[in-house]
């Protein structure tokens, strides 16, 4: 896990993926611009940019963030905080728990006229390596 200084720990607010790969399966997906990597999004002060107490990560090409929403689901949308985006990710075992990161989520659903059930959506933990090791 990485605490919100980007060191290793075990605190509140934990992320065990610094950089994550939100996919999805159908390669004519109607949101497939949103579809990509997500790395931790740094302030300009330099600390990790939070929502509802989980970090947020940033679209490695787009202007899109990926943040936890106040009823614990991860959401990826154009404004950080925002009540909906384009796809959000939940779990199906007990949706009250809230998730640290995004690589929790068991199920995804996307907006269209409605949130819609996707299960071609996915999140992939991607290999960080730090400098120096």
């Amino acid at each position: 896990f990485f605490n919100m200084e980007g060191e290793r720990g075990k605190q509140q607010g934990n992320i065990c993926c610094p950089k994550i790969n939100l996919k999805t399966y159908n390669a004519k997906h109607k949101l497939r611009s949103v579809f990509g990597d997500f790395n931790l999004h740094l302030g300009v002060d330099g600390s990790v940019t939070t929502c509802n107490g989980c970090p947020v990560l940033k679209h490695s090409n787009l202007p899109l963030y990926l943040y936890r929403d106040r009823q614990g689901r991860w959401v990826a949308g154009p404004e950080i905080g925002a009540v909906r985006g384009s796809v959000r990710g939940d779990q199906s075992e007990d949706p009250e728990l809230g998730m640290e990161c995004p690589c929790q989520a068991t199920m995804w659903q996307c907006y269209d006229n409605g949130w819609q059930d996707d299960n071609t959506v996915r999140v992939e933990k991607c290999q960080v390596f730090r400098q120096g090791y």
